[in-house]
């Protein structure tokens, strides 16, 4: 266990150093906000893909899947979806507006849009959800830190918590983006060496479908919570 701790640890440090090193280009608001507008699409593409395979979906939603079934699927899935609706349409729009009148955050974009009444109102229900959202990547964090190294779980959600906010207010938009690049290659490249370990533990692919009944578990519209109509 305290052999995992410190890997986990110099994982940590690791990303903090990153940070630090990319906040020296940070020199001002558009650089922090919006990291001076200068990502490209292969690196907006790569911190968004790094930042939807969190904990909330190798963790969360890998539970549903075994609770569920292959319905599962669509708590990730609409979300890819979503996503190729903002990257090719809705996206390039705002970011042509936004560039145009200096605009950093959606707030900023609404409120031009809109009026101030739709900004407050859209970041109320926004932070909402992401408080929700914060507190399942927590959540998973902490576990799995309990899981692999025996941390408590408060203390991995403080850790994780003090660990987000070091990296991200060093740098801002700038430091996540090359952040998440290093999270990305990390996240693939163990779940190539993890899935074929925990097919084989699991005894095959034959083993793992007869887990669950065949007839509702490879539905893949609904079962059980999770599905397409949710």
């Amino acid at each position: 266990m305290n052999a995992h701790l410190g890997w986990l640890a110099a994982y940590a440090l690791a990303q903090l150093a990153l940070g630090a090193w990319i906040a020296r280009r940070v020199r001002s608001a558009g650089d922090f906000f919006v990291a001076g507008r200068r990502l490209g699409p292969g690196l907006l593409f790569s911190t968004m893909l790094a930042a939807n395979i969190g904990a909330g979906s190798t963790v969360g939603a890998t539970g549903l899947g075994y609770a569920d079934g292959l319905a599962a699927t669509w708590w990730v899935l609409s979300a890819g979806l979503g996503s190729l609706v903002l990257a090719l349409a809705i996206g390039p729009a705002i970011r042509r507006v936004a560039a145009q009148h200096d605009l950093r955050t959606v707030g900023d974009y609404l409120e031009f849009r809109f009026g101030v009444g739709v900004r407050t109102t859209i970041a109320a229900l926004l932070w909402v959800g992401a408080l929700f959202i914060l507190a399942g990547q927590l959540i998973a964090v902490a576990w799995i830190l309990n899981v692999a190294a025996g941390v408590p779980k408060l203390l991995g959600c403080l850790l994780a918590g003090a660990l987000i906010t070091a990296y991200f207010a060093a740098g801002g938009l700038l430091t996540s983006a090359y952040v998440n690049i290093v999270q990305l290659v990390v996240k693939l490249v163990g779940f190539a060496i993890a899935i074929p370990f925990a097919l084989a533990a699991a005894g095959g692919w034959d083993a793992v479908r007869a887990l669950q009944p065949a007839a509702a578990y490879w539905n893949p519209w609904q079962g059980g919570a999770s599905g397409l109509v949710y």
